[in-house]
């Protein structure tokens, strides 16, 4: 996922990298089952692999943006999956540990299936919850600094969380849109096609290429019950109330970037 254009550190040309950073997302995505395999015979190897992928992102995101933000921005995105693995805990499954994909995100695995669609909402829902807290403390700290760089930070984690409310798997929006409605993924796709067309950003690509499994998928997912009507309509509150919120944060966090 990418960060604002006005955050990228200059002299770093992401879009002349854009197809090899690609390529190794989709190397480490597809070798991903064999490497936390090779990691699970290691002393600590589970630790040893979050660190160093946190470490690497750190990296990655510090050559763009400078050391503190790379620092901010991985912390926000800790956060975002320690909301995931919580939920994951609270709904009796068993979480993995975090790992970090530089250029694309991160992701925490998860031992089992969620038992109906309410509890695939849940804990899809906690990784932009946490990470909107996560986002809103950044906020508060360039309010009582008055400093660029926790309103970048803030700005940054709204913006990639409601990027992650985009209606379509693997994103977490399409999991817990998946909950009120069928059909979400359309617009879903509408919209990462009219994202990707506007950026030209590679890693909407990726997305999309990850997106199509989910799509064309005709096993047991697609055929669980649909929730009563009533839950259905809580949890489309809880989606839009959360895109609506965030959507202002970010407006607000933005004007205040551009003040300080």
């Amino acid at each position: 996922m990418s960060t604002p254009a006005e955050q990228t550190a200059p002299g770093i040309n992401l879009k002349r990298n854009a197809g090899w950073l690609a390529a190794l997302g989709l190397g480490v995505l597809a070798k991903g089952k064999s490497l936390l395999a090779l990691v699970k015979v290691l002393p600590a190897g589970k630790f040893l692999l979050t660190s160093l992928s946190m470490l690497a992102m750190v990296w990655f995101e510090a050559l763009r943006s400078g050391i503190w933000f790379g620092v901010g921005f991985v912390l926000m995105i800790l956060v975002h999956e320690l909301g995931h693995g919580y939920a994951i805990k609270r709904a009796g499954l068993t979480a993995g540990w975090p790992v970090f994909i530089p250029f694309f995100g991160a992701m925490i695995s998860m031992k089992g299936m969620p038992r109906d669609r309410a509890q695939e909402a849940a804990i899809a829902y906690g990784g932009p919850l946490a990470g909107t807290a996560a986002a809103l403390v950044a906020a508060g700290l360039g309010l009582l600094t008055d400093s660029r760089l926790f309103f970048a930070l803030a700005y940054t984690g709204f913006f990639l969380n409601l990027f992650n409310l985009t209606p379509i798997s693997p994103l977490d929006g399409g999991r817990v849109a998946q909950a009120f409605s069928r059909r979400a993924w359309i617009f879903g796709a509408i919209l990462l096609g009219v994202m990707f067309l506007t950026t030209q950003a590679p890693q909407l690509l990726l997305i999309a290429l990850l997106a199509l499994p989910h799509v064309f998928r005709k096993g047991e997912a697609d055929d669980r019950d649909a929730l009563p009507p009533a839950e259905q309509r809580a949890w489309a509150f809880r989606y839009f109330g959360l895109a609506a919120f965030i959507g202002t944060a970010m407006y607000f966090s933005g004007a205040l970037m551009r003040q300080s």
